[in-house]
């Protein structure tokens, strides 16, 4: 498990080295988020209870690194605009593009941030699968797990396309290698996808990460018929109750069969799921 793994780095050098240069803040900030293992959080993070075809019953889970990826992206974000400052960067302060370049000490410092939050977000994913599965099997008499996929959707790598070694950033996207198994998530009563990468190089090798909002959280709220979007999750266990709650309902969300189709040349479809219960942040 990568539980193991972020154990392991709390206690390197690396680690203590990287810890020692954050602000009171920041320390503050992943002492508390490790507290917090395992926890979802609230946004569009979520616990589903999916079928296929074949009646076999699916676990997904969207959990991240919590507050500690927003905080040190903020951090570094800023470290990176003083930079750009002080050495009179070409790169105008109103496109909000400030950047290190990969061989200064705070942008080593970065990488290394990354790699803690990357770590973290997959413990915070393997701790609650397991906690999850321990329930199932306790409840279900026979209970058995077979295949299990994690796909990361923000993170930094260096990659090869076009002959060059390039740093590639998926933000809302996921890696769509040649033969990669992916997931790509609909919204709260549509289906969801276990994909295969085609390897497409117009797309550096990426597909979507799932359906993509159509409107702000505030405008659905705001604009998004109570009584309709309910009706949309007919024979669904879900948590929609009131207006507030429908800043992630389904309507707020694009059609995943048309983003699907607009991605077939990024990904073919292996396993289409039918949610039965879905849990909200």
């Amino acid at each position: 498990m990568k539980y193991d793994e972020l154990k392991q780095w709390i206690f390197s050098d690396e680690f203590k080295d990287l810890y020692r240069k954050f602000n009171p803040e920041l320390r503050k900030c992943i002492r508390h988020q490790f507290a917090r293992l395992p926890s979802g959080g609230s946004g569009n993070h979520f616990c589903e209870i999916q079928k296929d075809g074949d009646d076999n019953v699916w676990v997904m889970l969207h959990f991240g690194s919590r507050n500690l990826g927003q905080q040190l992206g903020r951090h570094y974000n800023n470290v990176a605009k003083i930079q750009n400052s002080k050495w009179q960067s070409c790169v105008p302060a109103n496109y909000d593009l400030a950047f290190l370049p990969v061989e200064t000490s705070e942008a080593q410092e970065y990488i290394s941030a990354l790699k803690l939050c990357k770590i973290y977000a997959e413990s915070n994913h393997d701790i609650a699968m397991e906690k999850i599965k321990e329930v199932l099997k306790q409840k279900i008499e026979g209970c058995e797990f077979l295949d299990h996929y994690y796909v990361a959707h923000n993170y930094a790598a260096i990659e090869n396309h076009y002959g060059e070694n390039v740093w590639v950033h998926r933000k809302g996207a996921t890696l769509a290698r040649k033969g990669t198994v992916g997931i790509i998530p609909g919204s709260q009563g549509t289906f969801s996808y276990i994909v295969e990468g085609l390897g497409n190089p117009e797309s550096f090798m990426s597909c979507s990460h799932g359906a993509g909002r159509k409107m702000s959280r505030t405008k659905a709220i705001a604009e998004l018929d109570l009584q309709e979007e309910i009706k949309k999750m007919d024979g669904i266990v879900h948590g929609i109750r009131n207006q507030k709650d429908l800043d992630e309902a389904a309507g707020s969300y694009k059609d995943i069969k048309s983003v699907m189709e607009q991605q077939k040349n990024l990904v073919k479809v292996l396993v289409e799921l039918k949610p039965l219960g879905v849990v909200k942040g």
